[in-house]
């Protein structure tokens, strides 16, 4: 008899969601979407042609999404519906989120379902809730599709027609969405704040005092009954906002200091007052990523990541969440948890309600341990270690959970005054502070992510002190801090702006080509020029706060409506026109003056963004008669100054000096030229390429070769620059050959390197070796390499039952044989599912990438040829590095030595 299916999203919960409902159920994966739009114009269905559809994806009228089951999914799918088939209900589990949704609606298409499928969704992996969920179906949610529909075709909608025009900044690299738009622009206009940022200088004292043989710190507060100022009483401008405090010039301070030292002084005041610590709020997303960066360490990916396999590992309820709400079953967990392991004063009569903020859409709880019964951090190490990163990070939400329903905590803060008179400055009033915890309540959970008890010397009002020293200190204003993954993300949220779903990916889309690191975000010059010279006069609403969370709200309006599919129409009806609206204000712009940038001080330099190599902008300095100068390219603008430039200059125009005529090439009549490099080295080059002149054969033509960062290139001989061609990528230096691997060195954007390499095989040999015949046959067998064997000829290998082994291999060597004519003859969707089938890594620069980003070229060099490369320990080592040498870097034994 057949049994009901339920389908889940990801592999890793198929196991814990079969072992909840057991044997009479058959529990698969979609392993994500299984539908998407076309990726390209080849994956457009045959009846559509471009000029019928927008967007590559939808059909004009009424805004219907075309989808396709792209390649790599449709053997899924095939498995899928032959096992829906058969089965007499189909339960759709996939996240309760818009994703989710989304997933569900596809399956339900892609496995032509005659009935309705049943939906369940539960905010965590524990057999009650999974249980409730089977017993209380539900019906696929199509406000909630429409809303995601809406929401993808306008990101759709926006990538290709703004994204072109983008590109006038200099790179096929360049795009912009919906949300990073926005999120690009915070970082700038921060960046911008800091720029015109005016510096202002303070003064804060301090001091040692000794009374009843009793050495304690205690800081200058008030002079001439005015309270010292602080960096908060000066504007933007440096302008001093606080007329009712005293702003200390540095004569005043060291006179202040020189009156202090040596003089006696009175306890005038000694009070105490009551204070209490509010427990912590139950976590959400991106109250975990904040709390997971101060207190472990983790940017917001890694946190996600590990969250997510906590959910799926049914230890935690569901990560991506805008709610601090607790359900009844928590709280009573959480008690539960405290009044077995704290004192009754540490449990609070009535439980701790946390309220939502009024962008929230709450659609699921707080995060925290899933269950009725939470597992306890002890429990937890039966499974796990206590230094991997699930336990730290199950920990936190562990302890922040069910710190949220614990009681105050108590102390009592005790603020001491001490007087000194003096005539001019008098009455100065030194003043020190700090908390006794008298009763921990919450802190006695968490208490290393909160400040510890100060304790005070114990002093009597009108006692007399001796100021021992004093010390005065010259501060400076700061301007605002850089945003941060984690602060960014917050800023995101407090404007309404994109969801607890999609913040992890807007921080991945921006860095690199326009944001510089994770941790301190620092715009890149090509980043300014997005913004200020592309977006704000031209497509400004789609950097605009307000109208990005105005689409948010329409988008969450769609969902909550009467009839979506009308209400997602009307929303992709008036986006269509705004943008067209833009694009047509937009007109053609000059690429020269988008990429300019002028400084924030009067120059000839402007800054220009440069090219992109890598998913890196090269910016440079451009003077108004042309002359350039290479900057690095993490620099800020903050950091541009007139001094910077000036010493840039100098050394660009001594290096120039030194750009000559080497020698001309003994294999062609070619120059050979020391050239100077964009970003200030210096390189080899075999002549020149000049429009309409066609250069003459040659085994260096149009080579480069590097010259080392320590070395004079006035100093290069003839003879060493030729030798240096062979150091170029296209033609790197042949060490040593070991068996099928040839081992040469080379000097890279990125310093000198090793790279040995091969042509490619399906097996590894000496592995097969090892396996019985039938393990081999077994292998071969596996759907792995019967995909492989249909990108290589569609036959599938038979082997006679009677063939030894040495004939099996043979036979296994020349069927899976990577023919290059084969191979070139694959379309560009092949060759990626090749590559994937293989498990081979693209890189784009020092970025790994997806193999659907890769060229054509590229994906057929890396199927042909298996290569690996190790970083040298300098540039020459690439000229010098033995066979021997080579070997040991790469650990390799035995070669074949040139």
């Amino acid at each position: 008899m057949s049994k009901p299916l339920v389908i889940v999203e990801s592999p890793t919960k198929v196991k814990t969601i079969s072992k909840i409902l057991g044997s009479d159920y058959i529990v698969k994966s979609s392993v994500g979407h299984i539908r998407d739009l076309p990726r390209n114009a080849k994956s457009i269905p045959a009846n559509y042609t471009n000029k019928d559809i927008l967007w590559g994806a939808v059909k004009p009228n009424n805004f219907e999404n075309i989808y396709v089951i792209p390649e790599d999914r449709k053997k899924i799918v095939s498995e899928l519906k032959k096992l829906a088939d058969e089965a007499p209900e189909i339960y759709l589990a996939t996240d309760d989120d818009r994703e989710g949704e989304a997933i569900a609606y596809h399956l339900k298409e892609a496995l032509e379902l005659k009935e309705e499928p049943k939906r369940i969704k539960f905010n965590e992996i524990t057999p009650s809730a999974v249980l409730n969920a089977v017993n209380n179906p539900e019906k696929i949610d199509i406000g909630k599709f429409k809303s995601y529909e809406a929401r993808r075709t306008l990101d759709r909608m926006i990538g290709y027609e703004i994204s072109p025009k983008v590109r006038d900044l200099g790179g096929a690299f360049i795009s912009t969405g919906r949300v990073q738009g926005p999120a690009i622009r915070l970082i700038v206009e921060r960046e911008e704040e800091r720029i015109k940022f005016v510096t202002s200088q303070y003064f804060e004292i301090s001091t040692t005092c000794i009374g009843k043989d009793l050495q304690f710190e205690a800081s200058l507060k008030k002079v001439q009954n005015k309270r010292l100022c602080s960096s908060s009483d000066f504007d933007k401008d440096g302008n001093k906002t606080s007329p009712e405090k005293k702003y200390l010039t540095q004569d005043e301070a060291d006179e202040i200091v020189a009156k202090l030292t040596g003089a006696k002084a009175r306890i005038s005041t000694i009070k105490e007052s009551a204070r209490s610590g509010k427990p912590p709020k139950p976590l959400k997303t991106t109250s975990l990523q904040t709390s997971a960066r101060s207190n472990l360490g983790f940017q917001p990916r890694k946190t996600m990541g590990i969250a997510q396999r906590l959910y799926q590992e049914g230890l935690i309820t569901y990560m991506r969440t805008d709610s601090i709400r607790l359900s009844e079953v928590a709280i009573k967990a959480s008690r539960n948890f405290i009044s077995e392991n704290f004192s009754d004063n540490h449990l609070p009569e009535k439980p701790n309600y946390f309220g939502d903020s009024k962008n929230a859409q709450a659609a699921h709880e707080a995060i925290r341990p899933s269950g009725e019964t939470f597992t306890s951090p002890s429990e937890l190490l039966l499974t796990h270690k206590e230094d991997s990163d699930e336990f730290k990070l199950y920990n936190l939400i562990f302890n922040t959970t069910v710190a949220s329903q614990m009681t105050d905590a108590k102390g009592i803060t005790k603020t001491i005054e001490i007087e000194v008179d003096d005539e001019k400055f008098g009455p100065m009033i030194l003043g020190l502070s700090g908390t006794t915890w008298t009763f921990g309540g919450y802190r006695d959970l968490i208490k290393s992510v909160t400040e510890k008890s100060q304790e005070l010397p114990n002093l009597v009002k009108d006692e007399l002190v001796d100021i021992a020293n004093s010390i005065s200190e010259e501060k400076f204003t700061n301007p605002p801090n850089r945003y941060s993954s984690t602060s960014l993300i917050n800023k995101l949220e407090e404007l309404g702006i994109g969801r607890p779903s999609t913040y992890v990916s807007i921080i991945e889309s921006i860095t690199s080509v326009f944001i510089n690191s994770e941790s301190s975000l620092k715009p890149r010059i090509l980043a300014m020029a997005l913004i200020n010279n592309f977006m704000k006069p031209y497509f400004n609403q789609y950097i605009d706060y307000e109208f990005s969370k105005s689409m948010e709200d329409s988008l969450d309006e769609i969902l909550e409506s009467d009839d979506p599919q009308k209400s997602k129409i009307e929303f992709l009806k008036k986006s269509h026109k705004t943008i067209a609206d833009n694009i047509d204000k937009y007109g053609v712009q000059d690429p020269l003056v988008l990429t300019s940038i002028k400084l924030p001080f009067e120059s000839r330099y402007v800054v220009k963004t440069g090219r992109i190599v890598g998913k890196v902008p090269y910016p440079y300095l451009l003077r108004d008669d042309d002359f350039k100068v290479g900057l690095n390219p993490d620099i800020a603008l903050e950091e541009v100054s007139t001094e910077y430039i000036h010493e840039l200059e100098g050394k660009q125009e001594a290096s120039l000096m030194k750009e000559r005529v080497v020698s001309e090439c003994s294999e062609c009549d070619a120059s050979i030229f020391i050239k100077l490099g964009p970003n200030g080295g210096f390189y080899i080059q075999h002549g020149i390429k000049e429009k309409g002149v066609r250069q003459k054969k040659c085994i260096y033509k149009n080579l480069i070769g590097p010259i080392f960062e320590d070395e004079n290139p006035d100093c290069l001989s003839p003879e060493e620059s030729i030798v240096r061609f062979s150091l170029s990528a296209k033609n790197p230096r042949k060490v040593a050959t070991q068996g099928d691997w040839t081992y040469s060195s080379a000097v890279g954007p990125y310093g000198g390197y090793a790279m040995k390499q091969r042509l490619r095989t399906v097996f590894d040999l000496e592995e097969l070796k090892n396996l019985s015949k039938d393990e081999i046959r077994e292998l071969v067998g596996e759907t792995k390499y019967r995909n492989i064997s249909n990108f290589l000829g569609g036959e599938i290998l038979k082997m006679p039952k009677s063939a030894s082994k040495d004939t099996m291999l043979n036979m296994i060597i020349e069927h899976f044989t990577l023919d290059e004519k084969q191979i070139k003859k694959l379309s560009k969707d092949h060759l990626v599912q090749l590559a994937k089938l293989l498990d081979i890594v693209f890189y784009r620069g020092r970025f790994r990438m997806k193999a659907e980003d890769a060229t054509k070229d590229n994906l057929i060099n890396k199927i042909l040829i298996e290569k690996k490369n190790k970083a040298l320990e300098n540039q020459r080592m690439a000229i010098s590095v033995t066979g021997d040498q080579i070997l040991s870097l790469f650990g390799d034994t035995n070669l074949d030595h040139e």
